[in-house]
């Protein structure tokens, strides 16, 4: 979804919140400063690899499991990186084929556990981890991958598990659930539906394919049907943030503010992990009456920090929503910010024009000013 430059109230019924993250939260025990290390890594076993640094003979040890998007177990040995916080690699491991996965011999510090991009199925994900005591100490860290052009969560450590991702499947429904969820990927909603409503006749409960069903009827524009969706996987768990996110982007784009910041606002409390989350209470202030910009403001802010260089043309809805507020100082900062973060967007050349006639709109009011 992108913002028209000007009017800040047009939300698309497709803004679908696809947080496949959904699926790919991940979870891990914090482990806390740093010293340059090596470790070994393992498959099932491990080996003990001599470290530097750190408090004088300390090492640790890094044990790990890895979950799909689904939430499932990989069927297959995944490849697991260990890097040095600062850059480079410590050791490489392949997980067993159940997702676990071991580094031993790790002096104090901070690594990076990455899990590079399958390329079909799931993103590059890392996560973060601090090792330090003046004993070994064993550590774990559960990465729950994220699907491939998925939306964007931020992760943060200490993150609890959701509802949804303790619940203990049938492997007749994940298997359901995993073919729909590659036909929601592949841009099919049409397709992914019986397949979650199969999942979901094994399962009736499964909650991320009551939400996931829910994004595809939203992508078909059959609302009420999506509504149905979201509305039952919160009968069922009002714990589980994503069909309260979701509900609250379907309430937003039928100009049902109140109940859009709602479940908005219920939502980010259990998870503030979701930038679209963020985006879509921000909007929601924006377009409430009456309309309360600081707090819009610091939501917009929030899922562009969150979401990083994806979440950069949220710039735009910051440019409305300074110029509602008539400061076009402000305004055209942001538009600043979007074109230097992305000086060859596709509309770049539009949002330069307007840039220019902001700037000159600022320099007449300046002109004027001393002649009033």
């Amino acid at each position: 979804m992108r913002p028209n430059l000007v009017s800040s109230q047009r939300l698309s019924s497709r803004c679908i919140c696809l947080f496949v993250w959904l699926l790919c939260v991940m979870s891990c025990a914090v482990v806390a400063p740093l010293a340059y290390g090596q470790g070994g890594g393992t498959s099932g076993g491990s080996t003990n690899t001599p470290s530097r640094g750190g408090s004088a003979g300390v090492t640790h040890t890094v044990r790990g499991k890895i979950f799909l998007p689904s939430g499932a177990l990989p069927e297959q040995r995944i490849r697991v990186v260990l890097e040095m916080s600062t850059g480079g690699i410590v050791s490489e491991a392949f997980s067993d084929s159940v997702g676990n996965f071991e580094f031993r011999g790790l002096s104090n510090g901070t690594y990076r556990i990455s899990v590079p991009s399958d390329r079909e199925s799931y993103e590059t994900t890392q996560e973060t981890v601090e090792l330090y005591g003046s004993f070994g100490r064993t550590f774990t860290a559960q990465i729950y991958l994220r699907e491939k052009n998925s939306d964007i969560r931020a992760i943060s450590k200490e993150k609890i598990l959701s509802a949804a991702d303790i619940q203990e499947i049938p492997k007749a429904a994940k298997k359901s659930y995993e073919q729909g969820l590659k036909l929601a990927r592949n841009n099919r909603p049409a397709d992914a539906v019986p397949k979650l409503q199969d999942a979901l006749k094994v399962f009736p409960d499964y909650l991320y394919a009551l939400n996931k069903l829910g994004e595809q009827y939203l992508a078909l524009n059959q609302l009420p049907e999506a509504q149905a969706q979201f509305e039952r996987a919160i009968a069922i768990n009002s714990k589980f943030a994503l069909p309260h996110i979701n509900l609250g982007i379907l309430h937003l784009g039928q100009k049902r503010f109140t109940e859009a910041l709602a479940e908005l606002e219920i939502g980010n409390a259990q998870d503030d992990s979701y930038p679209m989350g963020h985006l879509h209470l921000g909007l929601a202030l924006m377009s409430k009456t009456p309309p309360d910009f600081d707090r819009a403001e610091k939501e917009l802010l929030r899922s562009i920090d969150q979401g990083k260089q994806d979440f950069i043309y949220v710039r735009k809805y910051l440019f409305n929503l300074n110029l509602r507020r008539q400061n076009l100082g402000k305004a055209a900062e942001q538009l600043e910010l979007y074109l230097r973060a992305m000086p060859e967007a596709p509309d770049s050349d539009a949002v330069r024009q307007m840039l220019a006639k902001v700037k000159k709109t600022i320099s007449q009011q300046k002109q004027q000013s001393p002649q009033q």
